[in-house]
């Protein structure tokens, strides 16, 4: 009996502490939160971070050069204004209007920079911001806009493609880009030295039959123009093999001597695509041995191809070089 006794209070004991501790926790959470409000409704001095965006720019010109996309600032207000800014200003950005900001005068042809304090517009930006936050500075001190004419050009267009081939195929003819050029609308000081708009980078392995992408287009950010991409073709054949024996042409000799080489023919091997074959022949062809590089101590002239199709993939000739006698015209 007095087991259950001692066990009893032990339990009623155990269960007025956790009460107690509820209570503690509850009365400290409490606690917690009233120091929270009342630390809201004093004034701070910190940091917040705003994006930006421009609008009106100035007709017929771009803004070239790189702008600030976000203002750090220093401001001042209550605890609970920038906690409630600090988890909503991302998604509502600072409008600048360009041509307010720089009196209209990008908009005339002899200004094409204008720079301005950004902490001399603190009012407007912290009225975008709130009317209960004091702007003390902003980063950076200052923007300055750059503008050049905006011109149209036309641009061809050149693909950029690294390919390997299947055995005993070859490019038919260079990659294909349709449309060839194209419209490209921006600034004056990009577009006048702009040679080229280049594709994103196409990688084909083993190719053994005609192929065709369409590919988008690399253009800098301040550049527009109403394609984004193009078609490029890769043109693939079958190669074969050709051959001929052409006369050896002599070069350089003297008019009052007679050249002869032995042999007097070289044989060509070549490679080429079969939609060109048809149009080989000898006269494609011409090698020549110069009498002026003849040399006492050897008694050979080396054959060269000077004339080669530019359809050829690769030439060989046989022999490289021939035995010669001289003789005196009568």
């Amino acid at each position: 009996m007095p087991r259950r006794v001692i066990e009893y209070i032990k339990t009623e004991i155990t269960a007025i502490r956790n009460g107690k501790a509820f209570v503690f926790l509850v009365c400290l959470s409490l606690a917690s939160f009233l120091w929270f409000l009342n630390a809201l409704e004093k004034h701070y001095t910190d940091h917040i971070t705003v994006p930006v965006r421009y609008i009106n720019l100035p007709k017929d010109k771009d803004l070239t050069g790189k702008l600030p996309d976000k203002f750090d600032l220093t401001v001042d207000a209550f605890g609970y204004t920038l906690l409630r800014h600090k988890l909503s200003l991302a998604f509502s950005p600072v409008l600048l209007d360009v041509n307010e900001l720089t009196n209209n005068y990008l908009e005339g042809k002899f200004m094409s920079k204008y720079t301005i304090s950004t902490n001399g517009h603190k009012e407007e930006i912290a009225k975008q911001i709130s009317s209960e936050i004091e702007i003390i500075s902003i980063r950076p001190d200052s923007i300055s806009f750059k503008v050049s004419s905006v011109i149209e050009k036309l641009v061809p267009v050149h693909p950029i493609v690294d390919f390997t081939f299947a055995k005993e195929f070859i490019l038919q003819k260079p990659p294909l880009v349709k449309p060839e050029s194209i419209l490209v609308r921006g600034p004056q000081e990009i577009l006048d030295t702009m040679k080229y708009v280049y594709t994103k980078p196409i990688e084909l392995k083993n190719l053994s039959h005609t192929v065709k992408r369409d590919v988008d287009l690399v253009m800098l950010p301040e550049l527009k123009s109403e394609l984004d991409e193009v078609s490029v073709l890769i043109d693939v054949e079958q190669c074969t093999e050709a051959k001929f024996e052409i006369p050896i042409l002599i070069i350089n000799q003297p008019d009052s001597l007679l050249i002869k080489t032995f042999p007097a023919k070289v044989k060509v091997t070549c490679r080429i695509g079969l939609s060109q074959y048809s149009k080989l022949n000898n006269n494609s062809f011409r090698a020549v041995v110069d009498y002026s590089h003849r040399s006492g101590v050897l008694s050979k002239l080396r054959v060269v191809l000077d004339k080669i199709p530019e359809t050829v993939l690769s030439v060989d000739h046989f022999p490289k070089d021939v035995e010669y006698i001289i003789e005196r015209k009568d």
